[in-house]
């Protein structure tokens, strides 16, 4: 009985390898698909955390050139915009105040309200309200509106440029200052002091009735010397159309010697 019942076992074995086998295989490519399932379900999700940097096109600036920048997740939301110096763009700058027009990438334009950037240098610098001057900077112009339509700005004393944006389509504590043609008038907050120097500053500026620009003022020696920063600054209570708004703005070099002015924290208004 002993050795029938051997028999039996070892007749089935085979068949009970081959099942176990089957079993064993079947569970490691279930295994392998749900793993490329769930990797391609994060890819599908993870499509907000993920980015890509567009440029715009160079520049020549002093020895070097400028050019702007706009980095957004796969889903089209802006997490940074703004205008990068190569180094040898910070030397050989013209002794007289020079205007630069900067293009954005048209991935910028699709997902921002700016058109392009009015960079201004401003060789012998100036005096600001209150008192307070500001030496050889740069005056980083975003602008909201189409570059024919700016360019088509009248000097003073044109009405329009005094045609200011109803309440609360500005900052609450920033006051209309000086206006200028191609550039509208510009917008300053209460914050200067007489003998304390400006280093950087944010600058708004409007013309006929409506915000057009959002300006970082930043001196070139902040650039130079590789200062970095990142500030918010003040937000109107209205705005005219529908889209994402930077809230803050950056002043930092990279690894590269390459200088970043930029705009950040956007947030859908």
């Amino acid at each position: 009985m002993k050795s029938l019942i051997n028999l039996r076992v070892a007749q089935w074995l085979p068949f009970c390898s081959v099942f176990l086998l089957l079993i064993s295989c079947q569970k490691e490519q279930t295994l392998e698909e749900g793993l490329k399932v769930t990797t391609l379900a994060g890819k599908s999700s993870n499509q907000a955390t993920k980015y890509n940097t567009f440029k715009g096109p160079e520049v020549e600036v002093g020895n070097g050139y400028a050019r702007t920048f706009i980095t957004r997740s796969h889903t089209g939301v802006p997490q940074e915009l703004g205008v990068i110096f190569t180094d040898e763009a910070l030397s050989g700058l013209p002794a007289t105040n020079t205007p630069y027009v900067l293009e954005f990438h048209h991935k910028a334009t699709e997902t921002t309200p700016f058109t392009h950037v009015a960079l201004g240098w401003s060789a012998n610098g100036h005096p600001l309200p209150g008192g307070a001057f500001i030496t050889t900077h740069f005056d980083v112009r975003f602008f909201m509106m189409g570059l024919e339509d700016r360019l088509a700005i009248p000097a003073p004393p044109a009405p329009a440029l005094y045609v200011l944006p109803p309440a609360g389509y500005m900052p609450a504590n920033y006051f209309p200052d000086v206006p200028g043609a191609r550039l509208g008038m510009h917008w300053t907050d209460k914050s200067f002091v007489a003998g304390v120097p400006v280093n950087h500053a944010m600058i708004f500026g409007s013309y006929n009735g409506k915000f057009t620009f959002v300006s970082p003022i930043v001196v070139r020696t902040e650039l130079t010397q590789g200062t970095s920063l990142s500030l918010p600054y003040s937000q109107p209570q209205f705005f005219t159309k529908h889209g994402y708004y930077p809230t803050q703005y950056n002043i930092y070099e990279d690894r590269n010697k390459q200088h970043y002015v930029s705009l950040s924290n956007f947030v859908w208004r």
